[in-house]
């Protein structure tokens, strides 16, 4: 079993597993990282603060997304966007699978921490680019 630091620093922006550049990390809720703090390692507790995270970023997804469409000039691109979308929600969480798999952590409490944190960084980065979409063309154009 992981020390109650390790799942810290597993779970928390900047720190062990997650990287500092990574801009969805830095989106993390004062709430959440609290809420870590106050779990002493105990991998419900932290999982319940994984999911009243998702939730705030899930709202803030779907925020972005509908910020996305209305930022569209036309129903050709609004569809583009549905599409695209679309292919997101079906396939999401793959990486999140390889990132378990990987860890060799499938099946015991670290593979759902690792999960869990997963899910929040590909929620968070796809609400990043929604916020940006669609990207400005390079050079002004």
């Amino acid at each position: 079993m992981l020390a109650a630091a390790g799942l810290f620093m597993l779970v928390t922006p900047g720190i062990g597993g997650v990287r500092a550049t990574d801009a969805a990390a830095l989106d993390r809720s004062p709430e959440f990282r609290q809420c870590i703090t106050d779990s002493g390692g105990v991998t419900a507790a932290m999982q319940d603060c994984m999911a009243a995270e998702y939730r705030r970023l899930d709202r803030a997804l779907n925020m972005a997304y509908r910020g996305a469409l209305r930022r569209l000039p036309s129903d050709t691109a609004r569809s583009r966007l549905r599409a695209l979308q679309r292919t997101w929600l079906k396939n999401r969480w793959d990486v999140c699978t390889d990132e378990v798999t990987r860890s060799k952590m499938a099946g015991g409490s670290g593979g759902l921490l690792i999960e869990g944190n997963c899910r929040l960084r590909i929620v968070a980065d796809r609400t990043q680019w929604l916020r940006d979409y669609p990207q400005p063309l390079p050079y002004g154009r």
